[in-house]
């Protein structure tokens, strides 16, 4: 005899001894990417074939997402959407065609936080909230209902909570980190009066305008505007299609945060600031797109900014990351506006009049910052982390700058003879390493666009290392650490002195 306290028995799918639950949304998730039903079964299936054992279902999900992503690189491309197609190209123009959908998802700010929940948590919060689906939840994690949903409220809240720490280590704006923790106090109701600084500071800031609607959505809000919100951000790509293919669940086509688009998003203006960590700038509608129905009115927390927060919140889920990707001011895995202050326009190099050999050590300099350290690392076969340290004129502050073709050069470790190298993503806050060079290595070599970096200089007599697969991000200093910061970023932070020798080599 069993009660509502008494978790039911997980009933499995004979042919993937998966929850039959589990193999149903992943053939539903799989029609978000095929125009055909045929060919959505077969990626369907070519998912589910590739299981190893017993897999949550945002991971399946996930699964599906990437192997839709891995048919673009084969006859299969023709077979799928091409509102997807498209889509994925804008990411490869965004992030590079290396590792361009892991990169996508390492700049989604919501679906970071929710990697960051234990496993339990996850099932919790997707099943119960995102899904609809408490019962299901309760046999997965062989408990009551009552207890499933518990679960999934407390996960929201560290969902939440986790969003606002990555939101305060990944923004570049000093402003945006200041007012992070209220506009979660806000978002809660714990926070009853707007300060009069925040209220002009959102009358600008279109990101703390979004973001304050999302965290409100993600702490305070019904069903019907909670789950287009998880579903849409968390699934990255077609949640909007995914949604209308799950029957029984909660749906809404006027939530706070829809798109009003059944599969990719759409074509958006250039943001007045990149918000590359999945919180995007409004984007107008399409004329091919459906225009959203009128969300109604909004509970009165911020009624100075309530025109902004509309505005933003009505067309953000679908996680236009790919806007502007031309400009190199773009912020790739930071996130909200670029700091404020005057740039200027660097000149790339080496000089594309200067025809060099691959290899060519154009000179050997100390790596030091505009800030004052310099950059160094202990000799060795396994050499040390390079930091940052006391100027000091050794062998173990000195870099070879090697030109290794098509603009780029390499900085190799005089020392070591090792070269830097980016130790991650490719994103904000990747720290850096020394490896061997991929430059000596020819096509052997492992991620070589990690050591290749193009060298820009400034009217200061300073210069900057972008990263060539990635020019919204570069070496920089902070904390005491290397690592890779804005490219846009003011001050010193991301700039070297530029010696005389160097910048003869260059061609300046």
């Amino acid at each position: 005899m069993t009660s509502e306290h008494t978790p039911q028995q997980v009933l499995h799918d004979p042919a993937t001894g998966l929850p039959a639950e589990d193999v149903a949304a992943v053939h539903a998730y799989a029609g978000a990417f095929c125009g055909r039903p045929a060919t959505a079964a077969d990626l369907a299936a070519e998912v589910l074939a590739g299981q190893r054992g017993p897999a949550a279902r945002p991971a399946l999900l996930a699964d599906v997402r990437r192997t839709a992503f891995g048919w673009l690189r084969d006859s299969r491309s023709g077979l799928l959407l091409r509102d997807f197609r498209n889509w994925a190209q804008r990411a490869g123009e965004t992030f590079g065609t290396t590792d361009t959908l892991r990169l996508v998802e390492h700049d989604a700010p919501l679906l970071r936080a929710f990697g960051e929940l234990p496993d339990q948590s996850r099932a919790a919060l997707w099943l119960c909230l995102a899904e609809g689906e408490p019962a299901f939840a309760a046999r997965v994690l062989n408990t009551s209902q009552e207890f499933a949903e518990s679960m999934a409220e407390s996960a929201r809240s560290r969902l939440a909570d986790t969003f606002l720490r990555l939101r305060a280590e990944h923004t570049a704006d000093a402003r945006c980190v200041h007012y992070g923790g209220m506009l979660g106090a806000i978002a809660r109701g714990t926070h009853r009066e707007t300060p009069a600084d925040l209220e002009q500071h959102l009358e600008t800031c279109e990101f703390c305008a979004h973001d304050i609607a999302l965290l409100r959505t993600l702490t305070s809000a019904g069903t019907q505007e909670l789950r287009p919100l998880l579903v849409d951000r968390l699934l990255v790509w077609g949640g909007s299609a995914y949604r209308a293919a799950r029957p029984g669940a909660p749906d809404t086509a006027a939530s706070l945060l829809t798109s009003g688009t059944p599969s990719a998003p759409s074509a958006p203006k250039a943001p007045p600031a990149p918000h590359a960590l999945g919180a995007p700038p409004p984007a107008p509608l399409t004329p091919t797109e459906p225009r959203p129905a009128d969300p109604g009115p909004r509970r009165p927390v911020l009624a100075i900014a309530v025109a902004v927060v509309v505005t933003a919140a009505a067309t953000a889920v679908a996680l236009n990351l790919l806007s502007d990707v031309g400009q190199s001011e773009r912020s790739a895995g930071s996130y909200g506006p670029p700091p404020a202050g005057p740039t200027r326009s660097p000149s790339a190099s080496p000089s594309p009049s200067v025809s060099r050999a691959a290899g060519t050590v154009l000179a050997t300099v100390a790596l030091k910052s505009a800030a004052g350290p310099c950059v160094g690392a202990a000799p060795g076969e396994a050499p040390d982390i390079p930091a940052p340290s006391a100027c000091d004129g050794g062998t173990a502050q000195q870099w070879r700058v090697v030109d290794i073709g098509d603009g780029a050069v390499a900085l190799q470790h005089v020392a070591s003879t090792f070269c830097l190298d980016i130790a991650g993503d490719r994103a904000v806050g990747d720290p850096m390493q020394l490896r061997p060079c991929a430059y000596a290595q020819g096509d052997a070599a492992p991620y070589p666009e990690d050591q290749a970096f193009l060298l820009r200089t400034h009217q200061d007599k300073t210069f900057t290392l972008v990263c060539q697969d990635k020019p919204a991000i570069a070496v920089g200093t902070t904390n005491g650490e290397i690592r890779m910061l804005p490219a846009g970023t003011s001050g010193a932070a991301t700039r070297f002195a530029l010696d005389d020798v160097l910048d003869k080599a260059l061609g300046n």
